[in-house]
């Protein structure tokens, strides 16, 4: 795949020879990570989701550009979590993956898409805005480091836009 200004990134389902690159960005990304636990299940979950990469042009577990963990249940995709290398930022490179990770759920037969999202986090907010999310609920304390309140985020219409 190659993007305006991108070089070749690669696509593909993350394995566990990825988990420490993963692991590293999550912790750059967010206060509060994801653990090696949580990541290494969420990679055993290929039936309902798993984790879809972006590799850079090296091609190796070292040049991760961006993830984004997914899981469809029953008629709804969760969005649990995306980050993008800080290097690779502001280049539409986040709208890209969720927009696969959107069609995948698709694929899957989700027609409803939900995700959380810190209320401080507006670049975030702006881009799920964007891509026809709404917020549909607050949950009071969801974060912690800094304690915050998140939006609850939702996107229908998933398999009739695939």
């Amino acid at each position: 795949m190659t993007g305006g200004e991108w070089p070749p990134l690669l696509l593909r389902r993350a394995t566990e020879a990825d988990l420490a690159p993963i692991l590293a960005l999550e912790r750059t990304s967010f206060t509060h990570p994801w653990t090696h636990g949580q990541l290494r299940e969420a990679l055993r979950a290929e039936a309902t989701g798993g984790v879809l990469i972006l590799q850079g042009p090296g091609g190796g577990s070292a040049d991760l550009v961006a993830y984004c963990v997914l899981q469809v249940v029953a008629d709804e995709l969760n969005v649990h979590t995306l980050a993008v290398d800080p290097a690779w930022r502001r280049r539409g490179i986040g709208r890209w993956l969720l927009e696969q990770a959107l069609a995948a759920g698709a694929r899957r037969g989700a027609e409803t898409a939900f995700l959380e999202v810190r209320q401080s986090n507006w670049a975030a907010f702006e881009l799920y805005k964007s891509l026809g999310f709404q917020v549909v609920a607050t949950r009071r304390g969801y974060y912690e480091a800094p304690a915050e309140d998140a939006f609850v985020l939702r996107k229908t219409g998933l398999r009739s836009a695939s």
